[in-house]
């Protein structure tokens, strides 16, 4: 948090973790996972605790049990958000929100940060300017984002007394998978790496009830198979392949989109959209866009194109017809 000297090297690290080059999830991470470890181990040594917590042979597993029955209806709570946020102005569900004001913030089904913006509210007085909390986002997922601050403490304690009582193996996957989920739960959501890492293998630290054998992946693998199949469905059926349509709620002055091709333009009350009909890769036009449209609008929803990740003949072919 306050030196720049090995930043980029354990961002690196543990970026097939935590996804994204965000220093802030590295540093939640790292704490996280040093409390963790602390409390686990005196769980461990303390007689009167582990009499009390555990009371049959597998106390253990009922608590795990618990805190992903938590983890996996949060998330999903997350996914119902982002769908009332879009429904309340109107738009498309497959659409990418920004949010200009106070500063630049993004969030959609498929990276959610509206849990990350209740975060903030805690976060901000904490972390450097840089580190993005997302707080922007807080006034679009009011009041029911604020669920999460019950349900995420909760499934970590639950996780972490679950956890304790584990073989060393175990235990060692278990909390490293706990605290990968629960911020992969605050951001990005459901869809996103670290949760889904860390979620699948507390699903298969749960099955295989301290045992190792291939036969215990088979429930994990259909749980997050089905996740996983959801996602593909979201991501690539709800693509628009054929242009870019951008809704911009409370434009305040007039905005050069020359550049962008717009082939359509429609004023509704205080929303305008846009029909864009560029091959300008996601990410890109995103960036573009903030740019344009800071402090002269409140936020904007933008369709996504997840062809426009991928450069190969298909995503060519695709743009070519769309023009």
């Amino acid at each position: 948090m306050f030196t720049n000297y090995i930043d980029s090297f354990v961002t690196q690290l543990l970026w097939p973790l935590l996804e994204g080059s965000s220093e802030g999830k590295t540093v939640l991470f790292l704490w996280m996972l040093g409390v963790t470890i602390i409390i686990t181990s005196y769980i461990r040594k303390n007689k009167m605790i582990r009499e009390k917590l555990y009371k049959d042979k597998n106390s253990n597993l009922k608590y795990l049990k618990l805190a992903i029955i938590i983890l996996i209806i949060s998330a999903f709570i997350g996914l119902f958000i982002e769908a009332y946020i879009r429904h309340s102005f109107g738009v498309s569900f497959y659409t990418i929100l920004t949010s200009m004001n106070p500063s630049t913030s993004t969030t959609s089904p498929m990276h959610s940060h509206a849990f990350k913006s209740v975060l903030g509210i805690f976060a901000n007085n904490i972390v450097p300017s840089h580190v993005n909390t997302g707080s922007s986002i807080l006034q679009y997922v009011m009041p029911y984002a604020l669920v999460i601050i019950i349900l995420w403490p909760l499934s970590y304690v639950l996780g972490v007394i679950g956890i304790s009582d584990m073989r060393d193996l175990h235990r060692f996957v278990a909390i490293i998978a706990l605290c990968v989920a629960l911020i992969g739960l605050i951001d990005g959501g459901i869809f996103s790496q670290p949760f889904l890492i860390g979620f699948g293998f507390l699903l298969l630290v749960y099955f295989s009830n301290e045992k190792i054998g291939i036969k215990y992946f088979i429930n994990p693998i259909v749980i997050m198979g089905f996740i996983l199949l959801l996602g593909m469905f979201i991501e690539v059926g709800g693509s628009d392949t054929a242009c870019h349509t951008l809704t911009v709620v409370n434009q305040t002055e007039p905005v050069d989109m020359s550049e962008f091709n717009v082939t359509n333009i429609e004023v509704k009350d205080n929303i305008t959209t846009y029909t864009l009909n560029c091959t300008t890769p996601d990410k890109t036009l995103i960036k573009q866009v903030f740019a344009k449209f800071k402090d002269k609008s409140d936020l904007t929803f933008m369709s996504w194109n997840f062809y426009s990740y991928l450069d190969n003949p298909t995503m060519r072919m695709r743009q070519n017809h769309s023009l």
